[in-house]
This record gives structure tokens, C-alpha cells and sequence, in this order.
């Protein structure tokens, strides 16, 4: 029996629904039974946040039967949380006859979700929680994925080297989910077999896409390379000349790191994050172009406005500095009854800063703040 946290199998528990699987405890016992009820969605919060854990084959059943393939009539975000459930199980079954394929339909649809729903896609990223240190490193792959889709799109690259991208973005730490997770809860000096899990990553993850019948050129050469650096000091071959689509993968991959915590160490916000990507970089034109892309204050961003009100940033502006927003709390700190539609172009909304999530006093709810009702 293999289990996996139950936190990573959030988009299967719905409130007022049966569980479609056991949960367990960390040695397996059968804590809750496939089919008893969840009333609410406090009972569901409640479950997530315990440290138990579900079966790995009663997933892969409950994913069957489930899996619309993104294609019905769900919203985003239920899609994006049934993508999460799905890849929790994949990711982790890469000897399955059908991995390969099925990693590629999964990259298909954040592909199609870059084009339809992009500021939807950097708000789940942005808004992600980082203090579930255990789903780090399924969640870390999901992000690059959803992103690396972004700005391939934007670089107008052909739809079969997003797909490439997208899929090694996918894949690029297939050895080591779990590990990440272990020391994104943990953070402080690697241990040296950790050290060594890690340097060989890279080499592993192809290894094993190559065994799942991956012939891919540019997709087994970003995983190879995607911690190689122009000018060499990378790893594992020190190279030189990573091929571009790695150096785009790397970039990506640095920028979700630090908005990540672990060990107890906060992450940046994103602006920070991307100011420090760019610098840390020396300007390299992919950060540039993921700067430009995202804007100062991605969706996702909790702001301050010129009026004293408190907002979170839902799309993308007419520039990089006065994206629409959402206002969440008045200039007293009381939270207002719905979200209120802001440009911060015009003068009285603009951006004065940023604001720390602590100081949230409203649930954002995705749904809501995307509600059309509020577009206006």
C-alpha cells in the first residue's frame, strides 16, 4: 500500500458528498470509510488539515471514474483542483503503460487554459498555500507547468514545443516529489544522501521517460539541462549552453521557489520575487519577458490602494503597474460585503503597496472574484 497526503487529493472531498476513498493514518490504518459522508465544508477543511493519508490504488479508482478530462462543465478552478488530484497519482506512476500519454493530456489542457484563463492561472499559482509543505513538490510541478504554458504562449512558440515544455516542466523532478516536500517542511542544510537525490534528478527523470517511450528531443533535453546555467556552474554536466527551453524552465523554477516557504523561512511576494529572478539573472530576456508578462502585481497580489482599501489583484492591467483588482476591505479594515471591481489605473485606486496576508480579514474566494457579476 502506498499513501499519499490527503491534501494533495482535495479536488475529490466535496461537502455534502461521500468520500470516494478510505483515509488512513500514517501506517494505514483505516481511520474513515470509502462512502461516509462529509457534511460541510468545515468538516472538509477540517480533513485536509489533518495529517492522514489515502491509499494510492483507491485514488487511481476514484480518478477513473471521476476524470471528465477538463471537457465538462465545471468551472476553473474545480478543473484546476481535479488536475491537482490527478497528477498527485500520475506523477508518482511513471512505469504505468499510460503515463506518457496521460502527462501529455495534462499539459494539453494547462496549454488550453493559458490562452482562455491565463490571469486565472497566476492567481491559483500566486494565492497557492505554501505552509502545506507536504504537497510542495507535486504542487511546485504543477506551476512550473501552468506558467512555463503562459510564456511560451507569449514567445509565440509553435504548439508542439509549448507541448514539449510544458511536459518537461511536468516532469523535470520526477525522482524526487516527495523529497521536496520533506525539506520544504524541514528547510536548513541537506543531508548528504539528500544532496546526492537531488544532484541526480535530473539524469533520473529522463532516465525514466526514456523507459515510459519518451523520444522527445527538446522535451528530455529541458529536464536534462533545466539546472545547468548559461556560462556553466550548473549541474549535473556543467554545461555551458543549456538549449533555451531549459534556461526557460530554470527561470521558472527559481521564480516559484522563492515564493515558496519552507523551514520556517517566509516566501517573497511575487513582485519581489520577480524583481529578485531578474537581478539574480543579470536581465536574462526570459525574466524580462516574465516581468512584462505577469506585471508589478500579478493576479493573486494582495495590494493597497490610494483610497485605503484593501484588494486582491485579479487581471492583468493596460500596464505593468495598474492591474484590476478586487477590493476586499475598506480604509477601516472592515471587510465589505462582496468584492468591489477597482482599475488602479484611475488615480483614486492606484497601487500604493503591498499588503502581507496576514492583514486579510475576508476568505478569498476564487470563485466570487472571478464571478462575472463583478467584471464590470
Amino acid at each position: 500500500m502506498k499513501l499519499v497526503p490527503i491534501q494533495q487529493v482535495g479536488g475529490h472531498i466535496k461537502a455534502g458528498a461521500a468520500l470516494p476513498f478510505g483515509v488512513r493514518d500514517a501506517e494505514g490504518k483505516l481511520l474513515l470509510a470509502k462512502g461516509q459522508m462529509v457534511p460541510s465544508e468545515q468538516m472538509r477543511e477540517a480533513l485536509l488539515n489533518r495529517g492522514v493519508f489515502v491509499d494510492l490504488d483507491e485514488l487511481r479508482d476514484a480518478s477513473a471514474r471521476g476524470s471528465d478530462g477538463g471537457t465538462g462543465a465545471e468551472d476553473f478552478f474545480a478543473r484546476w483542483e481535479a488536475l491537482q488530484t490527478r497528477l498527485s497519482v500520475l506523477l508518482r506512476s511513471p512505469q504505468e503503460p499510460l503515463f506518457l500519454p496521460r502527462v501529455k493530456e495534462c499539459a494539453a489542457q494547462l496549454i488550453g487554459w493559458a490562452e482562455r484563463f491565463a490571469d486565472q492561472l497566476l492567481f491559483v499559482v500566486i494565492q497557492h498555500d505554501h505552509n502545506r509543505h507536504e504537497v510542495y513538490g507535486l504542487a511546485h510541478l504543477l506551476h512550473a507547468g501552468a506558467i512555463c504554458a503562459v510564456l511560451s504562449r507569449r514567445l509565440g512558440w509553435p504548439l508542439e514545443r509549448q507541448k514539449s515544455l510544458v511536459g518537461a516542466a511536468l516532469t523535470m523532478n520526477l525522482s524526487i516529489i516527495d523529497l521536496q516536500g520533506r525539506l520544504a517542511s524541514r528547510g536548513g542544510k541537506l543531508l548528504p544522501p539528500q544532496r546526492a537525490a537531488i544532484n541526480r534528478h535530473p539524469d533520473e527523470a529522463v532516465a525514466w521517460l526514456r523507459n515510459a517511450g519518451l523520444d522527445d528531443a527538446e522535451w528530455l533535453a529541458a529536464v536534462a539541462q533545466h539546472h545547468e546555467q548559461p556560462g556553466g556552474g550548473g549541474y549535473p554536466q556543467n554545461l555551458p549552453d543549456p538549449c533555451e527551453a531549459a534556461q526557460l524552465l530554470r527561470l521558472v523554477d527559481i521564480f516559484l521557489a522563492k515564493l515558496a516557504s519552507r523551514g520556517g523561512r517566509p516566501g517573497m511576494a511575487a513582485p519581489q520575487a520577480a524583481k529578485s529572478l531578474y537581478t539574480g539573472s543579470q536581465g536574462h530576456s526570459f525574466a524580462a519577458l516574465m516581468v512584462k508578462e505577469f506585471g508589478l502585481y500579478p493576479p493573486g497580489t494582495l495590494v493597497k490602494l490610494a483610497s485605503g482599501e484593501v484588494a486582491v489583484a485579479v487581471r492583468r492591467g493596460t500596464s505593468g503597474n495598474t492591474p484590476i483588482v478586487s477590493a476586499l476591505m475598506n480604509r477601516h479594515g472592515d471587510a465589505l460585503g462582496s468584492p468591489i471591481r477597482r482599475d488602479t489605473a484611475v488615480p483614486e485606486h492606484a497601487v500604493t503597496g503591498l499588503v502581507p496576508a496576514q492583514v486579510l480579514r475576508v476568505k478569498l474566494s476564487p470563485h466570487q472574484l472571478y464571478d462575472r457579476r463583478y467584471e464590470a
